[in-house]
């Protein structure tokens, strides 16, 4: 592994009064465990005996299982546990559920993914498969890679149906990537629902400064690519190569160079890496020690996440979007997908959570090149606008709604971000935090104090690790003050988070956790 510089040309500004201030929390301070691998499996076991047991949430009668899948350690000694349900030895998509324990076996959290019954007249289709099949890929424009389907019992709404279950590559009807996974009734035939794990941003660029990022040596040759985080790697887009040279200095100083955009996403990507490590206690950007590659070179306006990749576009001044904000965006995107539950379906969420991403990052490096501003896409100015969204005052971009609503779900997805953006400010700076910092109007009129950024990121990434699938705005006020409990004990934390939903107008739900020290 070598470090280098990367040159971008413009030298580095004085930190602004307004950067978010990077401190210790008393609430997360760190646990000294002397054998934390003997305290997961403590954890583990307590989180298996509540879903065999059926405990809180987690329905459980004769025909149902729950086969553990992901095991997520998090912070304050608490470990994420996911399990996917069965009904009779059949996978049952949407009953999936997630336990949160600690290390000393206590059962903190329990999520399930619906309370329905499961029950179904018939486990046998009366639709034929290769008709669902040519149901599922009418949903694409084009389908380059179709796995096999498979029967599975879909809960959809709280409602179970016996569906054919097909996962597609290809492209959008839009013209984008597609990694589409479409459930067709296996009775009716009718598309029961789907699930674009896909994602692209209409964001912008930033170049860093200079400042050194990880790399590899080859013989003679040094490459964008991390060997101290595999699979983090940065290519042309035109030939697929990663970019490749015989010194170790990177960049041309132009966001116009391909090599300076590559180099960029390296130091971007190694950033949240790093965050998602000292921060949220994650193992790389998969959580299994693993991140995944880039390319830069799109011709569009627009940047992807395409289920395994990311793929970086331009501005309307030809220079390629790479900044940090954008990439922490897009790889929000893949946690997102890589979390218990999967990507986020209702509209807003997944964007959100691709801002809320980049804005942790922002803080987290804390360039004065790039100084931390809770707005999207500033810096380079994408169709000559300025940002794209923004996050403690939604409203001032393209009239983005600032407060949660019965049509947010049906809201266009960049746009229904709104409310959880504005959220997510609140939560971490307040509606009035000073110092430079801006003031954030709350639909109730209420005064909010927030928590600093690192815990608002604790207290969402938590949600994320509690999340099942068919996530909506609803469900994360519920998983967010769960996590926030669970974190805090004092209530402190639980009475912000609380705060911060009322102030967008998303009110009190069934099953939410109450609070008490």
């Amino acid at each position: 592994m070598k470090r280098k510089t990367l040159t971008a040309g413009v030298a580095l500004a004085v930190l602004a009064s307004g950067a978010v201030a990077l401190t210790a929390s008393p609430v997360f301070a760190s646990q000294d465990q002397a054998k934390p691998q003997d305290r997961q499996a403590i954890a583990v076991a307590a989180a298996d005996r509540a879903a065999a047991g059926g405990l809180d949430a987690l329905v459980k009668n004769p025909d149902e299982t729950y086969q553990r899948d992901l095991v997520t350690p998090f912070v304050n000694d608490l470990y994420s546990v996911s399990y996917q349900r069965t009904w009779r030895g059949m996978p049952v998509v949407g009953g999936d559920a997630t336990v949160f324990a600690d290390g000393s076996g206590q059962v903190r959290a329990t999520v399930a993914g619906t309370s329905a019954a499961l029950a179904v007249p018939s486990t046998t289709a009366k639709v034929a498969k290769a008709a669902a099949e040519r149901t599922a890929r009418a949903q694409q424009a084009t389908t380059s890679k179709a796995e096999a389907s498979r029967l599975v019992i879909k809960v959809t709404d709280d409602k179970a149906a016996l569906a054919w279950e097909q996962l597609l590559v290809g492209t959008t009807k839009a013209g984008g990537p597609s990694h589409l996974t479409v459930w067709v009734d296996a009775t009716t035939g009718a598309v029961l629902d789907q699930v674009e794990d896909a994602a692209e941003g209409t964001l912008n660029s930033e170049w860093n400064g200079q400042v050194k990022i990880d790399t590899s040596k080859s013989g003679s040759s040094y490459r964008l690519a991390d060997t101290t985080r595999p699979g983090l790697q940065c290519a042309d887009y035109s030939g697929g190569q990663v970019f490749t040279k015989s010194t170790d200095s990177w960049g041309t100083g132009s966001a116009s160079s391909k090599e300076t955009g590559c180099g960029d996403v390296m130091y971007d990507a190694q950033q949240e890496w790093n965050m998602l490590k000292d921060w949220l206690g994650r193992n790389g950007h998969t959580g299994s020690g693993r991140s995944w590659p880039t390319k830069v070179g799109l011709n569009q306006l627009n940047a992807y996440w395409d289920g395994s990749q990311i793929t970086i576009g331009h501005n309307s001044a030809n220079k390629w979007i790479a900044s940090m904000d954008v990439v922490g965006h897009e790889y929000g995107h893949g946690l997102d997908q890589n979390t218990p539950g999967g990507t986020s379906k209702e509209a807003g969420l997944g964007e959100g959570t691709g801002d809320i991403f980049g804005a942790l990052t922002e803080a987290y490096a804390n360039n004065p090149k790039d100084k931390p501003d809770y707005t999207v896409g500033e810096s380079v100015n994408l169709q000559g606008s300025g940002p794209i969204r923004n996050m403690y005052n939604p409203s001032l971009v393209n009239r983005d709604p600032n407060c949660y609503s019965s049509s947010i779900p049906s809201t266009e997805v960049h746009k229904a971000a709104g409310p959880i953006n504005h959220w997510f400010y609140l939560l971490a700076e307040g509606s009035n935090p000073g110092s430079g910092k801006p003031t954030s109007p709350t639909c109730n009129n209420s005064t909010v104090v927030g928590v600093g950024v690192k815990d608002a990121g604790r207290i969402f990434y938590g949600a994320m690790l509690l999340k099942t699938s068919g996530m909506t705005y609803k469900k994360y006020r519920v998983a967010t003050l769960s996590a926030a409990k669970s974190l805090d004990p004092t209530c402190g934390l639980y009475n912000k988070t609380k705060a911060a939903w009322n102030a967008i107008s998303l009110p009190a739900q069934s099953g939410e956790p109450s609070c008490s020290a």
